[in-house]
This record gives C-alpha cells, structure tokens and sequence, in this order.
C-alpha cells in the first residue's frame, strides 16, 4: 500500500495567507472536502467495495468515501474553483 500511495502524483499548492476561519486554505479545505465528498448524494465516483474505509465504524467515511470528514456533509461554493485554479497556476512552472 505504501508502494501505492508514493508512486500517486500531487502538486503542492502554495496559498500565501495566514492559516485562520476565513483563509484561502480553509476555503480549499472546506470546499475540496465538500465537493469530493459522496456523503448523502448519489456518488459520482464511489468507492471499489473492497475500500478498508467501507468498514469504519464511522459512518460518514463510510458513506463519503474520505478519510478527512470534516465538512463532508456540506455543500460546496463553486466559487472557490476559481481560487484553486489560480493557486494551481502559481505552482505549475512556466
């Protein structure tokens, strides 16, 4: 599994603000969380039924299909696509 997860791609997105209640970070976070999140919804992308995280005793990451459930059961401002959008373009090299 470790193998698995190392070879997995990411980008580091830099947000240049101060952590608190109304930082683009806790916005990424809120918003990213809420809109991958299959909690109460119709999943788009549900999780294969071998996924460990089908048998937490929590049911929000059972039914969300994310380990991270803070704001899971919210909806998502699609505003924020444009924030991260513009943060992803300040990490890609020109």
């Amino acid at each position: 599994m470790s193998a698995f997860v190392r070879e997995q791609p990411f980008l580091w997105v830099p947000l240049d603000d101060e952590p608190g209640a109304d930082s683009d970070r806790r916005v990424l976070e809120r918003n990213s969380i809420a809109l991958l999140s299959n909690f109460d919804r119709e999943p788009v992308d549900p999780r294969r039924t071998d996924w460990i995280g089908r048998h937490s005793r929590s049911r929000a990451i059972r039914e969300s299909g994310l380990w991270n459930v803070d704001h899971a059961d919210e909806q998502y401002d699609g505003g924020f696509l444009g924030l991260f959008a513009d943060a992803v373009d300040d990490a890609t090299p020109p």
